[in-house]
């Protein structure tokens, strides 16, 4: 029987194009693909897709099966898509992770006149002028394949997201895995799809091992180290063990830049012995700031999810005329704390004493986001204390740049929302493409 892998994609995404292409290809199956890249108008997307549907399906041979895969469809394991087909006219697949489960990235069609007939029937509903098609709503009169449901012994997808654990690596006889984000978090990143398609590729065809990267090896394995000692500026950096998957990353990417650029950088890799009791992660911000401020001129702190993407921008220029440097947050806090610098005078040392004293006294410092994390502590004191308004921060593209509003030239990169294993494929990605902007 014939079969036919379909990648019908909206957006440039070359990694994706590969791994269907190489699942076709290890598989026996053909190929082919349709680019909307460059076609803006949703209701022209997807009256092309149905269009491309039926012109396929009417060249193949009765009974074949054609594969649809969208650019946030990724074939996870080469198992055979006739064992999910079988008996079935389509195999429409619902996967966990948003609404109710339905999704459209992948999609299996059997050639049959009924189904030829309801295909000519979804382009007639999404001809041009009338109205605008949901295509999930537009399909609901069609069963799905339940959410992680076998069939012939395979599940044909799961949902990934940047937010979601992986479990999706538990299950070996797991198809494709489909990707989704809400809206708020500006669904998927061009660069998170990417990667982690990069990262899937290189596993199945060069035997890469999942989720374990070579930048775990190369960083010291000691307690604390201090880089490029006594410089004006310094910034301070800690990660433990449990997210060293991309602490190292973020070690080796700030200390090309403090090399480049004359800083000095302490990297913290485990909670130290003299640290607040009962605190760890993000709420140690303070007792580290406050330790190494007197030593130098600026003291800056960095979450250790973030990168200097371009590394030819020194952080000078952005230091001047300002005694302390923090950016807007995306959301509701008047700053994001994950880079925050202070400038050594009597003043501002006195206020980040009080920081640390505010912080270190919060009932509840278990995680990153209790009590509304040491980030409302520390925007609170701003505003109440320093009348800090959104006016006196840096905007974000100068720093702290939420890794999904990325430009070409943007200075640091941070790496929000993501669970640890796939931020470390990100930013691994992003640093192998800082190192190349020289």
């Amino acid at each position: 029987m014939t079969t036919r892998c379909l990648s019908i994609h909206q957006t440039d995404a070359p990694e994706v194009l590969t791994n269907h292409k190489h699942y076709a290809a290890r598989m026996g199956y053909e190929h082919a693909s349709v680019s909307m890249a460059g076609m803006p108008c949703p209701s022209q997307r997807l009256l092309l897709k149905y269009e491309a549907i039926l012109h396929h399906l009417r060249r193949m041979p009765e009974m074949a099966l054609l594969v649809c895969m969208s650019e946030d469809c990724i074939v996870l394991n080469m198992l055979p898509v006739e064992p999910i087909a079988d008996g079935r006219q389509h195999a429409l697949i619902a996967v966990s992770g948003n609404e109710d489960g339905r999704q459209t990235a992948v999609q299996i069609w059997r050639n049959t006149v009924d189904v030829r007939n309801l295909i000519v029937w979804c382009i007639d509903e999404c001809k041009l002028g009338k109205a605008p098609q949901n295509e999930i709503a537009m399909l609901a009169g069609l069963d799905y394949i339940e959410a992680h449901g076998e069939r012939g012994g395979i599940i044909a997808a799961m949902h990934c997201g940047p937010r979601f654990e992986p479990v999706w690596t538990q299950y070996p006889n797991l198809w494709t895995i489909v990707l989704g984000e809400q809206a708020v978090y500006g669904f998927i990143p061009a660069s998170f799809r990417n990667a982690l398609a990069e990262h899937i590729n290189d596993w199945q065809q060069k035997g890469v091992p999942l989720f374990q990267l070579s930048a775990q090896n190369g960083t010291p394995d000691e307690e604390f180290s201090v880089f490029n000692p006594g410089k004006s500026v310094a910034f301070i950096t800690y990660y433990t063990p449990n997210v060293r998957a991309y602490g190292a990353i973020a070690e080796r990417n700030m200390r090309r830049y403090c090399e480049r650029h004359g800083y000095t950088l302490y990297v913290y890799r485990q909670t130290p012995a003299d640290a607040v009791p009962g605190a760890s992660g993000t709420w140690l911000k303070p007792w580290f700031l406050r330790k190494h401020l007197p030593h130098h001129d600026w003291a800056i702190w960095i979450d250790a999810d973030i990168l200097f993407f371009d590394q030819r921008k020194p952080i000078d220029p952005l230091l001047e005329g300002r005694d302390i440097l923090a950016a807007h947050d995306i959301g509701p806090w008047v700053i994001n704390a994950g880079v925050l610098g202070f400038r050594r005078k009597p003043a501002v040392l006195a206020f980040v004493d009080e920081i640390h004293e505010h912080v270190s006294a919060a009932p509840d410092k278990s995680s990153t986001y209790a009590n509304g994390g040491d980030q409302t502590i520390i925007a609170n004191l701003l505003t109440d204390r320093l009348g800090w308004k959104l006016e006196h921060g840096i905007d974000c593209m100068s720093i702290n740049t939420p890794w999904y509003l990325q430009q070409a030239d943007s200075l640091m990169l941070h790496f929000m929302a993501i669970q640890t294993p796939m931020r470390a494929v990100v930013m691994a990605a992003q640093e192998r493409a800082s190192m190349q902007i020289g």
